[in-house]
């Protein structure tokens, strides 16, 4: 054999070496590399229904004709464009901790203790996981792809939400007026009554007195953006009879047809508030009620 077919022979030899090689090399990292937890990505305006489905309780969201309710109450539509933000998150950290299914109830993701997450749109499911026990040191969760026995520890804003209570969903802004779209406001505080009227810009009450620009400048911007404080329970909203309010802002425009009226019933710890005859129910603190229908001394000079 000749020293030239020698030659091609060894070249030869040597390319299949370096390819075992690089081939041997690519399946080892692969296999080293650590599996990560992602989330699918998915258009917010195909979803359709968001429900949370635990022990203790049931958070469903629903989209209708562009705006979200959650339990049948209003949502907030900055907490739901969190929640697809969330969902978008690329940084989120993830880690693989166990893949038997004898693990699942240990970590709280198996289906009597765990929380249910869905998410679906045109008539499938987007998104399907069971969310267990909080991590080591109370950072992340378990999460599990439903159908799937491996479970991760998945930190990050998504994972947060899942122990978002339904208040947090609700939307707690009452009112949002434009100041200067209010002529006149008729407060009733028990059995003493006022109004207040502006001229121009000139603010004043109906006796006639002068009243502080600063103080009054204050109390329109109660309505500018008025959120409330949180949510009556059953009994405290059953308690609330409105009949008749034991205080009432009412709030005219132009020409003197009115823009709202902002009822308010006192309980013990707090007043419960409603918008005009009816619809959802929302709780103040003393506080801001005091804001919301202040006396006439406290907008006096």
């Amino acid at each position: 054999m000749s020293p030239r077919v020698l030659a091609r022979i060894a070249l030869v030899l040597g390319v299949a070496l370096a390819a075992w090689a690089l081939l041997a090399v690519l399946r080892r990292s692969a296999a080293d590399a650590p599996v990560a937890f992602t989330l699918p990505h998915v258009a917010a305006d195909s979803v359709e229904t968001i429900e949370y489905l635990g022990r203790q309780d049931t958070i469903r969201l629903a989209r209708q004709a562009g705006h979200w309710t959650v339990n049948g109450h209003p949502a907030a539509p900055k907490v739901v464009e969190a929640f697809f933000h969330a969902m978008a998150d690329t940084t989120s950290r993830s880690e693989l901790v166990a893949q038997s299914p004898e693990s699942h109830t240990r970590l709280g993701v198996d289906s009597a203790a765990g929380k249910h997450l869905t998410v679906a749109g045109g008539g499938k499911r987007m998104l399907d996981l069971w969310f267990g026990n909080r991590g080591p040191d109370f950072e992340g969760f378990y999460v599990r792809r439903a159908g799937d026995n491996r479970v991760f520890l998945l930190r990050g804003t998504f994972a947060d939400l899942t122990v978002q209570p339904l208040d947090d969903w609700r939307e707690k802004q009452v009112l949002a007026l434009p100041t200067d779209s209010v002529t006149r406001i008729d407060v009733v505080r028990g059995k003493k009554s006022y109004s207040l009227a502006r001229t121009g810009t000139a603010w004043t009450l109906a006796q006639g007195a002068a009243v502080d620009s600063s103080r009054v400048a204050r109390f329109l911007g109660q309505f500018k953006e008025l959120r409330a404080t949180g949510f009556p329970t059953a009994a405290e909203a059953d308690s609330a009879r409105f009949a008749p309010a034991e205080r009432k802002v009412t709030l005219f425009g132009a020409g003197g047809s009115p823009l709202a009226v902002v009822a308010l019933d006192s309980l013990p710890s707090l007043f419960v508030l409603r918008i005009g005859d009816g619809g959802e129910l929302y709780t103040l603190d003393r506080r801001m009620a005091d804001l919301v229908a202040p006396t006439d001394s406290s907008l006096k000079k």
